[in-house]
């Protein structure tokens, strides 16, 4: 089927509340008075100061879906006057949560600028209706790394050591640039939200839950984010801060080595809380990991926040030295079959 222009009238009933933070105008035009954020259809996105635009009628998107993120789904689209490959993301906000979520993972786009580790954007505008908005993405071509170990072949055991330490380091220097440059939390971290390309790069996505934190709000006592990957003490329902995107990288790595989940037969999340809580961290056992992954996974989950490795003292780790390079990443997703 050919694609079709991307349509900016949505069937869908506008929010017809007016709240002392979000005020929907008659042209469809979404701003939110805290934050001064404003999205119009002709304008795109103005924040702070700056403003990110791109015409609605340039983009041409395809009926082929990507998958999809916090709160909506992606499609592949192309920008007319360039011919450039784009991701579009879709979402609804016809609740003020979602509207608050679009306003997160707007405010984490604006962050991840200039930092090759996390997905780009290029500019949002608003349907007419004022209840969806569309998000032009750089496209990661070859989906989450969730969809990579769904395709590996059932000989393959797990993903070498030499990818995974490029994975490892390409998520930690994303981590670091949200971490120590914009003192933000991602929250999210999970195979799902860590895409590949075929120029062999891997970029965090999703900051639909992201949160801010500075001198004044040192943790997020938010329980949010895909449980199993969380960390001990947000199951605990304590303060948490960047230590606990650093055990979710843990459990990734963990996963992408093994093939495996790192704890057995999780039904229920009184189970997931034995597993996390109370029992030993996952550990990887045996003569075909080596030393430097095995501790790299020891640095990274373990419940005493005081010991677990921030992102910059993870990538100091032997492991990380161990990286492939693109080019021979995208030498493996080949002799996978992963295209």
């Amino acid at each position: 089927m050919p694609p079709k222009f991307l349509a900016l009238a949505v069937d869908a009933d506008p929010e017809e509340t007016v709240s002392m933070t979000w005020n929907i105008g008659s042209d469809g035009s979404i701003s939110h008075a805290p934050t001064g954020l404003k999205i119009t259809q002709e304008e795109g996105v103005q924040f702070e100061g700056s403003t990110y635009s791109l015409k609605p009628e340039d983009i041409e998107i395809e009926e082929q879906h990507l998958g999809h993120g916090a709160g909506g789904c992606v499609q592949r689209g192309v920008h007319k006057p360039t011919g450039m490959a784009i991701a579009v993301k879709t979402v609804k906000i016809d609740a003020k949560a979602k509207k608050e979520q679009m306003l997160n993972e707007i405010k984490g786009l604006i962050n991840a600028q200039g930092c090759p580790q996390l997905v780009q954007w290029y500019a949002a505008f608003v349907a007419k209706a004022g209840t969806t908005v569309h998000v032009a993405l750089e496209l990661m071509d070859r989906g989450s790394l969730g969809d990579l170990k769904k395709r590996l072949p059932e000989s393959c055991t797990g993903v070498p050591e030499s990818i995974l330490a490029f994975i490892s380091r390409e998520v930690l220097l994303g981590l670091a640039h949200l971490h120590g440059k914009k003192k933000v939390l991602h929250r999210d971290i999970k195979p799902d939200n860590i895409l590949v390309n075929s120029r062999g790069e891997i970029k965090l996505t999703d900051f639909g839950i992201s949160r801010d934190l500075n001198s004044t709000i040192a943790m997020a006592a938010t329980f949010v984010g895909t449980a199993t990957y969380m960390s001990p003490e947000r199951a605990l329902g304590e303060d948490y801060s960047y230590a606990s995107d650093i055990w979710s990288v843990g459990m990734v790595i963990y996963e992408l080595a093994t093939k495996k989940y790192p704890f057995p037969s999780i039904t229920s999340f009184p189970i997931l809380f034995d597993y996390l809580c109370t029992r030993p961290e996952p550990r990887l056992e045996g003569d075909e990991y080596s030393p430097e992954l095995k501790e790299f996974i020891e640095k990274s989950l373990v419940r005493d926040t005081n010991l677990r490795r921030g992102a910059d003292n993870l990538l100091e780790l032997d492991f990380c030295k161990k990286a492939a390079t693109k080019e021979e990443v995208v030498q493996w997703m080949e002799e996978q079959g992963i295209n």
